[in-house]
């Protein structure tokens, strides 16, 4: 009876929901199985795009991550969030500290249509509260000024073009930076870095010079089409 109402009261895991014995995943602070503890340590990637050199990512998108992300998504500051939200500022934070910049801007990948209709966009909350771990300014400097068709099941040069001119900046906010700061760019997953590259992109024609991009996952290499 004893082993019955143990199992009963164990938690789930936040990552993959199976009801196990609970780790915490060093350095981050995220409880969760001990399999997907395993899965959840941190490693800096860095994977340059043309547009930027400084584009990192913290893990390959699959297994524990993946899961965590999907969920994350789409529940509005709930508990797999949260997840997220350790996971990203355990490695991300330490990474920008090294820059020594003396002014941090961070901002994001504009948000879908649909993402600002439903009202909940992951990557700007992590952005805004990386802003807030940082003491640097949250300014949500570009805009979706068109949609694009779906980029899944494109190549990469395909997806460049998909997205290309389909962000532009939010001029009322820029009177409130300055240019030579060091901007950070947030996204949850990368696959190809299109989106992260146009943002870039056009955040370089306004004359952000100094800009790094920072996605939690990246898509594995075999997956990225180029």
């Amino acid at each position: 009876m004893s082993s019955l109402i143990d199992a009963l009261l164990m938690p789930s895991c936040c990552a993959c929901g199976q009801v196990a014995p609970l780790v915490v995943v060093p350095n981050v602070g995220v409880r969760v199985c001990e399999a997907c503890a395993l899965e959840l340590s941190p490693t800096v990637i860095q994977v340059s795009l043309r547009e930027c050199q400084r584009r990192y990512a913290f893990f390959e998108y699959d297994g524990s991550v993946m899961s965590l992300l999907s969920r994350a998504k789409d529940e509005a500051f709930g508990s797999h969030y949260y997840a997220v939200q350790s996971l990203f500022m355990a490695a991300a934070i330490p990474l920008i500290r090294k820059e020594k910049a003396a002014e941090v801007i961070v901002t994001q990948v504009p948000s879908s249509l649909r993402r600002s209709i439903v009202g909940w966009y992951l990557p700007s909350a992590i952005a805004r509260h990386l802003a807030k771990k940082l003491n640097a300014k949250y300014a949500p400097l570009l805009r979706r000024k068109k949609q694009v068709g779906r980029q899944s099941g494109l190549g990469a040069i395909e997806r460049r073009t998909n997205v290309h001119g389909c962000f532009a900046p939010r001029r009322f906010l820029l009177r409130n930076v300055t240019k030579d700061s060091l901007v950070v760019v947030v996204d949850d997953v990368s696959t190809t870095g299109a989106s992260l590259g146009e943002a870039v992109r056009c955040l370089r024609q306004i004359g952000y010079t100094n800009v790094m991009a920072i996605s939690l996952a990246i898509s594995p290499l075999r997956s990225r089409g180029c």
